[in-house]
């Protein structure tokens, strides 16, 4: 049982760190249509592989409106994810990305047409302190830093209602199969867009970087993430989700010198703590980016 435990926190501690190093793929000089859609193309490959190796049996079929909707969705939150860390930095995408929770408790309260609770509200206001911090003090001083901001907002937006959606879908639906369909559709979208987005020939480093994004950061990060959660409570699967952005910025401080400024750590000690908090209210199969 101690060596089960011992697995799963091992496997849930490095799903976070590959987690918190997808951001870095936002560094490749080519439009975040292209980084998404590569990364979908191959994440949905390699699933395709584990479901035909594990010969896995859905409980239920995977509804194809529900599929639709959250496949755009996910697209939605990966092109606007990766398009802050091109306008603004890894911080500020990570950061802003990270305030999803509440959304997500937005979202749930209104659905179920209740009044959040006095630490729901509390949580709510240190994310926006946090949030405040790293769009005042903590922006960088580029051209278009503040709509990388606006648009990591829009990612975690777009994520909280991705997760609720799917959440429902993955009662009956297996999991696996479920992403796989929307990986396909982010494919599916993306593909006819590529001729919209910036020209920028892809070398063949860059596809090699496309191909480690979706198989190992996506669907291996994912494999890692549900096998914890079958061994591990919920809550404590989320409290390590919500180190991403600790990662992603440490990462990107040692490989690409970003500044930690005070601001910047101020604003992840807010975010992450009040996420952590209001992760422990949110599903686990909301949980995984």
């Amino acid at each position: 049982m101690a060596g089960r435990r011992a697995a799963a926190l091992t496997a849930v501690n490095l799903a976070a760190v590959l987690f918190g190093s997808t951001a870095l793929f936002g560094k490749l000089p080519i439009s975040p249509v292209w980084i998404v859609g590569g990364r979908a193309a191959f994440a949905a490959a390699t699933l395709f592989v584990i479901v035909l190796i594990q010969r896995r049996k859905s409980a239920g079929g995977v509804p194809f409106k529900g599929a639709l909707m959250t496949g755009m969705l996910l697209a939605l939150h990966w092109v606007s994810f990766f398009a802050s860390v091109q306008w603004a930095n890894v911080a500020i995408a990570t950061l802003t990305f990270a305030t999803f929770p509440l959304f997500t408790i937005a979202f749930q309260a209104i659905l179920r047409r209740r009044v959040p609770s006095p630490i729901e509200w509390g949580a709510g206001l240190a994310i926006i302190a946090g949030v405040a911090l790293i769009c005042g003090p903590g922006l960088p001083a580029t051209p278009r830093a503040q709509l990388g901001a606006i648009v990591g907002v829009v990612s975690a937006i777009s994520f909280a209602l991705f997760g609720l959606i799917s959440q429902t879908m993955a009662r009956t639906a297996d999991p696996v199969r479920l992403s796989l369909v929307q990986n396909v559709i982010v494919t599916l979208f993306l593909v006819p867009n590529l001729i919209f987005a910036a020209p920028m020939p892809l070398t063949a480093r860059d596809w090699g970087l496309l191909a480690l994004l979706g198989v190992v950061a996506t669907a291996g990060s994912h494999q890692l993430y549900f096998y914890a959660l079958t061994r591990l409570p919920a809550a404590v699967c989320g409290a390590f989700v919500s180190l991403e952005p600790v990662y992603a910025i440490l990462f990107a401080a040692v490989m690409f010198h970003e500044p930690l400024g005070p601001a910047v750590i101020a604003s992840a000690v807010l975010i992450v703590a009040a996420s952590m908090l209001l992760l422990r209210r949110v599903e686990p199969e909301q949980l995984a980016p």
